[in-house]
């Protein structure tokens, strides 16, 4: 995601790891806005905080494809809310069922056809499995996953050799 190659990415942090979360938090906020990332706060204890990192364009994009539209509604999804009220509302559910809810994934950019599939199959009988479980395009699906993989590869030895993450961060 902080390469352009992704709607979003979940990360989770430890809040205690850091001298201050908040103010490292906030001093990275220019940058991310500057690049086109948004920050939200999916789920939040008090020793962990799960945050969305999403660029907003694609994922209205995302979220407005007839199958994810269709499926977000099927899960009590307002077809009229803005993408803010989108995101609560998936904050909402994470909260009642103290897991993920199988939609997350559209918010991560998943195919609308895998989700659909993990979602009737109930995670079983996917043709393969890598960053998602894989119901459709398969081959497609594949070559994206190596890219992915190259992508991450290159940005974690680019950030060991010293980077600071504003210089890797891609605008989009």
């Amino acid at each position: 995601m902080l390469m352009g190659l992704k709607t979003a990415s979940l990360l989770s942090f430890q809040k205690s790891r850091f001298d201050d979360f908040e103010a490292l938090l906030a001093g990275y906020q220019q940058c991310f806005t500057c690049k086109g990332i948004s920050v939200f706060r999916l789920s939040e204890g008090e020793e962990y905080v799960l945050l969305l990192f999403y660029r907003e364009g694609a994922l209205r994009q995302d979220l407005a494809q007839p199958a994810a539209k269709k499926i977000l509604g099927r899960l009590g999804y307002r077809d009229d809310d803005t993408l803010m009220g989108k995101l609560e509302y998936l904050k909402m559910r994470m909260q009642l069922r103290k897991s993920f809810p199988h939609e997350v994934g559209l918010f991560l950019g998943y195919p609308p056809e895998d989700v659909a599939g993990f979602i009737q199959h109930k995670g079983q009988d996917f043709v393969c499995s890598g960053y998602w479980k894989v119901y459709a395009n398969e081959r497609e699906t594949r070559a994206l996953f190596e890219l992915y993989a190259e992508c991450t590869h290159d940005f974690c030895l680019r950030l060991e050799a010293g980077e600071r993450l504003p210089d890797l961060v891609k605008a989009v």
